[in-house]
C-alpha cells in the first residue's frame, strides 16, 4: 500500500542500504508501484516513500537547501493557500506548490507541532540532522496505516509489516491478546499488530524518535474532546443544510485537478451522496458497479448513474470464484487484518484502473461502525452498562460472522485457551478507557473511528489504493467536525444524509434505498406512506400478482 518506510540505526551495525532495498521490494506489489529512498550514510537513517505513482508525483525524498532536513509524504493536504501565504509573508522561499515542499517549509518556521495547522489525509516522515531527530505524523483519521517497531536501538517503520519484517533481528513474538481480540471481534483494537513489538501508529499521532537517546515518544495532537458541541436545538433541515454546504464544499475540492475521479455506486445512500454533489463542470464522471445481474444494488446504481450524467460501468458477478482467485492477492495487502467478506470489488481492480485515478470513497459515510439506532448506548445508566453494550455491539452485531463465549471454547486447544481467556474483553475495557473523558455519544463514536472503522473496514481502501487512489469526502476536517458535534439522534438511521439527498438531490432522492427499498425521505410522514404502498406491493406479489418487479437485496 502507499506509505513511508525507513530505517534509523545510527547505535546498531545495521546494513541500512540493503535492509531499504529489501523493503522496497517487498512493498511494491504491482509494475507501477514507485519506491524511492535516501540514505544518510553518516547517520545510518533512510527515509523512503512507496506508491502507485498517482499522488505526489516527485522524487523522495525532499531535502531542505543545506542538507539539514529530509522529508518523504504520503497522501494530499487540502484549503493550504492560507499555509503558503503566511510562509511567503514571513520571508520563507517555496521552491514548488507541492505538498511535500511545504511540509518542508512549514517544519522549518513552526517546528514539530506543524501538524496541527494541517488538514489532508496524509503520512509523513521527516529527519533532521541538526537535532539527530526522525518525526512520524499521520492525519487525524490515520487513513495511511504506518507499523513501527523500536527494538535493540533501532526504530523500523512501513506501511505493512512484511515492510518490518525485512529486518532479520525484529523481534516475532505472537501477541496473544491481539488473536484474542480477532477471534472475537475479526479485527484487533487500538495499536496491537499480531507481533508484540510491532505496533500500529495511532491516528493523529506524532511519533518522534531522539537518536542519541535511543528514546521514542509518541503525542496525540487531536482528538474528539477539541470538538464544539451544537445545540440541540438546531433541527434536522438546519443540519442538513450546514452538513450539505460542507460535504459539497469537499467533494468539490476532491474532484478538481487532472485525475480521473470516480465512484463505486451501490444502492445506498454513501456513494449516492457524493455523487449527486459532484459539480456539473467535473461530469462526465465514471461510476462503477458490480454484483448479480438484476440485485437491487446493480439496477438502482444505473438508475442513479443516468439521473446523474455518470459514466456508467456495470461488472456481473456470477458466482464467488473471485474470492478464490484473489485471496492470497487480499491476504499479501491487508496482512490478516481485514476479512475476506469485505474484500468485494478487489477483483475489479483493473478495470477500475483502466477507467478512474482515484475514487471517492463513501467510507466513513456511516459516521460509525456501531449501530447508531441504540439509545441503550447513549443513555445507559452508567459505565458498567455502558461497557457491556458497547461489548455486545462490537462483538456480536458490528461483525459477522460473531462467535460467543462458548464457541470461542472451542476453538482452542486446551492449554491455549488458558492463557487466551478473558484476554479479548478485558483489552477491550482497556482500550476504551482512553476515550472515558468523553459523554458516552461521542465515547462510542471515537472508539469506533479508531477500532472497528480504521482496523477492520479501512482496509477496504488500502487493497483499493493498490490500483487507483482514495479520496474521502466524508473524512473532510470541516465537515466532519460539524456532523459529530451535532446531537446523535440527528445521525440515528441515518437521518442527517436522507436529509441532505432530500434537500439537494431529488431526483436522487426518488430512486429507492436498497436496505429498505423505499425512496429517500428527511420526513416522516412520507416514509410511512411509502412503507405502506411497498407493503402493498409486496402483497399483490405474494397474492400472485405480479404487477411490479421484485429485486433481490444481494
Amino acid at each position: 500500500m502507499s506509505g513511508v518506510f525507513g530505517v534509523v540505526a545510527e547505535e546498531r551495525p545495521t546494513a541500512v542500504r540493503p535492509l531499504m532495498e529489501r523493503m522496497a521490494a517487498a512493498l511494491c506489489h504491482r509494475d507501477w508501484f514507485v519506491a524511492d529512498y535516501s540514505v544518510d550514510e553518516a547517520h545510518h537513517v533512510a527515509l523512503g516513500r512507496v506508491g502507485i505513482g498517482l499522488f505526489n508525483p516527485e522524487p523522495q525524498p525532499v531535502w531542505s537547501e543545506d542538507g539539514s532536513v529530509a522529508a518523504c509524504f504520503s497522501g494530499e493536504l487540502y484549503r493550504t493557500a492560507e499555509l503558503r501565504r503566511n510562509l511567503q509573508a514571513a520571508g520563507h522561499l517555496l521552491r514548488d506548490d507541492s505538498d511535500l515542499e511545504l511540509i518542508l517549509r512549514l517544519y522549518e518556521a513552526r517546528g514539530e507541532q506543524f501538524i496541527r495547522e494541517v488538514e489532508g489525509v496524509f503520512v509523513l516522515a521527516l529527519w533532521d540532522r541538526r537535532q539527530k531527530v526522525v518525526l512520524i505524523a499521520n492525519d487525524r483519521f490515520g487513513l495511511y496505516p504506518l507499523v513501527y517497531a523500536h527494538f535493540g536501538g533501532k526504530l523500523v517503520f512501513a506501511p505493512e509489516m512484511k515492510g518490518i519484517l525485512c529486518d532479520p533481528d525484529c523481534p516475532k513474538a505472537l501477541d496473544l491478546t491481539a488473536l484474542a481480540e480477532y477471534v472475537r471481534f475479526q479485527h484487533l483494537l487500538g495499536d496491537k499488530t499480531f507481533f508484540e513489538d510491532l505496533k500500529l501508529l495511532a491516528n493523529a499521532s506524532l511519533l518522534r524518535y531522539e537518536l542519541d537517546a535511543d528514546r521514542l515518544t509518541l503525542q496525540p495532537y487531536w482528538d474528539f474532546a477539541q470538538l464544539l458541541e451544537i445545540p440541540k436545538t438546531i433541527t434536522l433541515a438546519e443540519a442538513a443544510e450546514e452538513a450539505g454546504r460542507r460535504l459539497q464544499e469537499a467533494v468539490d475540492g476532491l474532484t478538481r485537478g487532472p485525475l480521473r475521479p470516480g465512484v463505486y455506486l451501490s444502492g445506498g445512500v454513501d456513494s449516492r451522496v457524493i455523487l449527486g454533489l459532484i459539480p456539473r463542470d467535473r461530469f462526465p464522471v465514471t461510476s462503477m458497479t458490480f454484483g448479480l445481474r438484476g440485485c437491487r444494488d446493480v439496477v438502482y446504481a444505473a438508475r442513479m448513474a443516468a439521473a446523474a450524467g455518470a459514466r456508467h460501468h456495470y461488472f456481473e458477478f456470477q458466482d464467488g470464484r473471485w474470492v478464490e482467485a484473489f485471496a492470497d492477492f487480499h491476504l499479501r495487502l491487508t496482512e490478516g487484518f481485514h476479512s475476506w467478506i469485505h474484500a468485494h470489488g478487489i477483483s475489479l481492480l483493473p478495470q477500475a484502473r483502466a477507467l478512474m485515478d482515484v475514487n471517492l470513497t463513501g467510507f466513513g459515510g456511516g459516521q460509525t461502525a456501531i449501530d447508531w439506532d441504540d439509545p441503550r448506548l447513549f443513555d445507559a445508566p452508567d459505565d458498567l452498562a455502558f461497557v457491556s453494550r458497547l461489548f455486545d455491539l462490537l462483538s456480536q452485531e458490528t461483525t459477522w460472522p460473531s462467535i460467543n463465549e462458548g464457541e470461542e471454547r472451542l476453538l482452542y486447544a486446551a492449554p491455549v485457551f488458558r492463557q487466551i481467556q478473558g484476554r479479548a474483553y478485558d483489552s477491550f475495557v482497556a482500550e476504551l478507557a482512553k476515550y472515558a473523558h468523553l459523554p458516552y455519544d461521542r465515547r462510542a463514536a471515537y472508539f469506533a473511528l479508531c477500532n472497528p472503522d480504521r482496523r477492520l473496514f479501512q482496509y477496504y481502501t488500502v487493497f483499493n489504493r493498490s490500483h487507483v487512489e482514495q479520496r474521502f469526502p466524508f473524512y473532510d476536517y470541516r465537515y466532519f467536525e460539524f456532523v459529530y458535534a451535532l446531537p446523535p439522534e440527528l445521525l440515528y438511521k441515518r437521518r442527517l444524509r436522507r436529509a441532505i439527498i432530500h434537500q439537494r438531490m431529488p431526483k436522487l432522492a426518488r430512486i429507492p434505498y436498497d436496505k429498505d427499498n423505499l425512496p429517500i425521505t428527511a420526513r416522516a410522514s412520507a416514509r410511512i406512506l411509502a412503507g405502506l404502498v411497498e407493503r402493498g406491493k409486496r402483497h399483490l406479489h405474494d397474492a400472485g400478482l405480479r404487477l411490479f418487479p421484485e429485486y433481490a437485496t444481494l
